[in-house]
């Protein structure tokens, strides 16, 4: 691995999640209007999938099919889609339960980002296929491709603690969702790493994460703030 690529996962697993803690601590996020966010996420997003492409072919690293651009045959594709969207949707769910268990709402930060108008909506659509494209080559592309070919990985079972590792750095990123919120983006981090380690391929684990993020827009804004916000009124 050479210094570039070191940089860039250095960058991806160490100083974003230290940037989304930051945002996050300021209150900045909830103060920015949506589409802004929204937009602002679509770019640095393709940058950062623009920036790893670039720097994959500087230092002839992995080729496309080695970080997951490897087709299917379209019932496998498919079938795998499906299966890894309903093991997210069951981890939502468990996590669900989890927080009216402790009482618990979901972040100010996280709320702010739900989509109101329809202008929203169509951003927000743009944003999580973005993400579902972007973060899965991104995390369990180049980044998982790469710690698991790390020498002191292998004797641990190489890609299985590698993706462990990437996902905690996922589920850190995510630090605008607050402590439970990054629990949960690291577990289901993991579960999306499955179909990459078993097929060879990102399809599905892109397929299956766009979904899981456009699912939002099947909530009402309203009614879903009004249910986030009840265990901090209930708390008051």
């Amino acid at each position: 691995m050479g210094p570039a690529l070191t940089l860039y996962l250095v960058t991806v697993l160490v100083a974003a999640p230290v940037v989304g803690w930051r945002l996050a601590a300021s209150g900045v996020l909830r103060l920015t209007p949506r589409e802004v966010v929204y937009r602002s996420g679509m770019a640095t997003s393709w940058f950062l999938a623009l920036a790893g492409t670039a720097v994959l072919w500087i230092e002839q690293g992995p080729g496309p099919a080695q970080v997951g651009f490897a087709s299917l045959p379209v019932v496998t594709g498919v079938l795998w889609s499906a299966g890894t969207l309903a093991v997210l949707l069951a981890g939502m769910g468990l996590f669900s339960l989890l927080s009216r268990l402790l009482g618990r709402g979901e972040s100010a930060d996280l709320v702010h980002l739900i989509p109101a108008t329809r202008r929203e909506r169509w951003l927000f659509a743009g944003l999580s296929v973005t993400a579902g494209i972007t973060e899965e080559f991104i995390y369990r592309g180049i980044a998982l491709t790469t710690l698991a070919g790390w020498p002191w990985l292998q004797p641990w079972g190489g890609p299985w603690p590698a993706a462990a590792v990437v996902a905690a750095a996922f589920g850190l990123g995510h630090g605008y969702q607050d402590g439970l919120g990054m629990m949960r983006a690291g577990v289901l981090g993991f579960l999306l790493a499955i179909p990459m380690l078993l097929t060879g391929s990102l399809l599905p684990g892109m397929a299956a994460h766009a979904a899981l993020d456009l699912t939002v827009l099947a909530r009402r804004p309203e009614a879903h703030r009004r249910k986030a916000q009840e265990p901090l009124r209930e708390a008051s």
